[in-house]
């Protein structure tokens, strides 16, 4: 039995007070064997060897969504352990700098949320504790400035 070890980055993109989640295509469903059921999804992906997670990210937020970022802190660590699998997904905060959104062929929406919107919607647990850390983390800097 042949097992796997991955890294990936996602990225919780503020702009304006408001936060970037996307659609996930019906293609990337279907393909996807960590995660075929959720529709709702970061920018990010798999970090290639030798790249360093920060340039990672920056390079898969650009295929997928053609926005310019800054990156910043660190917000969560997890481990998606399933079949023959363990990737582990670091998700940072990061703040637009540039650009509108032009989805790659992955996604076929997307919604700038504030995080009123955020707590109404139907998104999954792990993405709105994920915003909710990239607000909290915003206010504290705002406050610090």
């Amino acid at each position: 039995m042949k097992r796997d070890f991955a890294v990936a980055v996602k990225a919780i993109i503020i702009k304006e007070n408001k936060a970037l989640v996307l659609s996930r295509s019906k293609h990337e469903m279907e393909g996807s064997f960590m995660n075929s059921h959720q529709k709702w999804d970061l920018p990010g992906g798999g970090v290639h060897f030798f790249e360093k997670s920060e340039d990672g990210l920056i390079r898969e937020i650009m295929e997928e969504t053609a926005l310019t970022v800054q990156v910043g802190v660190p917000l969560s660590l997890f481990d998606a352990i399933k079949h023959h699998i363990h990737l582990c997904i670091f998700t940072y905060l990061c703040r637009w700098e540039a650009g509108e959104v032009i989805l790659s062929e992955e996604h076929d929406g997307y919604l700038w949320l504030t995080e009123e919107e955020m707590e109404e919607s139907e998104l999954p647990h792990w993405m709105k504790r994920d915003i909710r850390a990239a607000f909290r983390t915003l206010e504290r800097e705002n406050k610090a400035e």
